[in-house]
């Protein structure tokens, strides 16, 4: 997802998030320097530490084609990040999967085909399932299933654009200090962990957007070791 002649646009849907933020610090922190921009629903939630990384700030309705298509147009986005979700409420919602709808509607015009997606999807959605010994990933997927769901119904969404998009299933996210080292595992593999630093998670998306050779088409399952 590089570009030798100009640094990466990068627009975060959901940057107010806990994942959200975690990315803006690690493509912060990388030396290429991408200009960052969020998108959000309600600015005042960025502390002025954070607001100062980005480069501007963008208030939207992350269910909007419109308004994503005003916040792409705006910064002039090579990348959309998409990290949007209720935070740990798991009651039913479809906030993730009428996203990626809107994402596409703007996405899939041919003017903003050479934009490419990074999506924070979660382990145990599409045909992933959560794999724990004893019965235990059984009780979590129904504790979890309404937002394995609706992660579901976005990957769905997102068909129409996956051969540019890097689409991320983290194990659980925890607020734990990064191991530097993620595990990758197979769509039907058992992980050796069913939690991940949301830290190591967001390295691996500016890797990906900053590093990364590939222009697309990538589903990354990944957890902490053991």
């Amino acid at each position: 997802m590089t570009n030798s002649n100009t640094n990466n646009s990068v627009l975060i849907l959901g940057a107010t998030g806990r994942i959200g933020l975690e990315i803006l610090y690690q493509l912060s922190k990388h030396n290429s320097k991408p200009d960052i921009h969020a998108f959000v629903r309600d600015p005042t939630k960025l502390s002025p530490s954070d607001r100062a990384l980005f480069k501007s700030i963008v208030k939207g309705d992350a269910r909007s084609s419109y308004d994503i298509k005003q916040a792409i147009d705006e910064t002039n986005a090579s990348v959309v990040v998409i990290a949007v979700g209720n935070g740990d409420n798991v009651a039913k919602s479809d906030i993730r999967t009428t996203n990626a709808h809107a994402v596409v509607a703007v996405l899939d015009q041919p003017q903003y085909s050479h934009i490419h997606a990074v999506v924070i999807s979660s382990n145990g959605a599409g045909p992933t399932k959560i794999k724990v010994g004893l019965g235990i990933g059984t009780m979590i997927a129904y504790h979890l299933r309404h937002v394995l769901r609706d992660h579901t119904g976005q990957e769905a969404a997102l068909v129409p654009i996956m051969d540019r998009t890097v689409l991320l299933r983290p194990t659980a996210l925890t607020d734990n200090e990064p191991t530097g080292k993620p595990v990758y595992f197979g769509d039907k593999d058992k992980p050796p962990t069913i939690n991940i630093s949301r830290t190591d998670v967001a390295a691996v998306v500016a890797v990906e957007i900053c590093d990364g050779t590939s222009d697309g088409g990538k589903i990354i399952n990944l957890t902490n070791a053991k």
